[in-house]
């Protein structure tokens, strides 16, 4: 195989790579939009505060991940950022010491950021460096 033929294998595979990634996320976001037809932010709103997460807290979560979804899908609580949403444990941490910082608090060390799972522990999280009890 000749240099071009090598670059042209290449770049092949990573338009396959990527059309195949694209393809599984619009089709995981299609089952999600249909399974939550009913689902809306008061139910959202609700689901957290469960959890004891206040309502400036639950809407502020909302803005945050509003991102990670496509058009007229409803984040949900149990959504998984490393398997439904695509997002490494890393850029969660980030994302909520960002956060921290926007809300006038001290940006956290991204290492001081408890394990996130899903959208849930990023507002309980949230939660508790409002209510000054920010876990260690």
């Amino acid at each position: 195989m000749t240099g071009p033929q090598k670059a042209a294998a290449i770049i092949a595979l990573a338009v396959i790579a990527v059309g195949w990634f694209n393809w599984r996320m619009w089709r995981r976001f299609k089952l999600a939009q249909a399974e939550r037809a009913g689902w809306t932010v008061e139910d959202f709103d609700a689901m957290l505060a469960d959890a004891g997460v206040s309502a400036s807290v639950a809407a502020a979560t909302r803005e945050l991940v509003a991102s990670y979804y496509g058009k007229g899908v409803a984040p949900h609580p149990d959504d998984d950022f490393g398997g439904f949403l695509g997002a490494d444990e890393t850029e969660v941490a980030d994302v909520a010491a960002t956060v921290c910082e926007e809300m006038g608090f001290d940006r956290p060390e991204s290492d001081a950021v408890p394990p996130i799972k899903d959208v849930r522990d990023l507002a309980v999280y949230l939660q508790s460096v409002v209510n000054g009890s920010r876990p260690a």
